[in-house]
């Protein structure tokens, strides 16, 4: 058995996350592609070991539910930097001064 594996963080394959609706339900997702039937299959179950092994078991098998990819051919892999391995950085909240707020005009019992 011949496999092929394609890592991508998230954002970074835009084209080929169109073509497999990956991205609308969230991150971490999983795909499994048949690019000689162009065809693919998303893991919408547990992101776990369990989930992923059972995922790829129920293909094997043929029990999986798979749709054609999108626009018919599989986008090209677009070259982008390595990833560091860390996490990426938060960006910077601005303190927001509260002390001009008057909360006491709220404080009413009326609807």
């Amino acid at each position: 058995m011949f496999s092929r594996w394609l890592w991508a963080e998230a954002g970074t394959q835009l084209d080929m996350e169109t073509a497999l609706g990956i991205g609308g339900f969230g991150y971490p997702a999983m795909a499994a592609v048949n690019a000689r039937k162009m065809k693919f299959a998303l893991l919408k179950g547990s992101f776990s070991e369990q989930g992923i092994n059972e995922f790829l078991r129920e293909l094997s098998f043929g029990r999986g539910s798979t749709l054609p990819v999108g626009g018919g051919a599989l986008p090209k892999i677009n070259t982008v930097e390595p990833w560091d391995g860390k996490d990426g950085e938060l960006p910077v909240e601005d303190d927001i001064d509260l002390s001009d707020i008057d909360l006491d005009e709220f404080d009413k019992d009326e609807l």
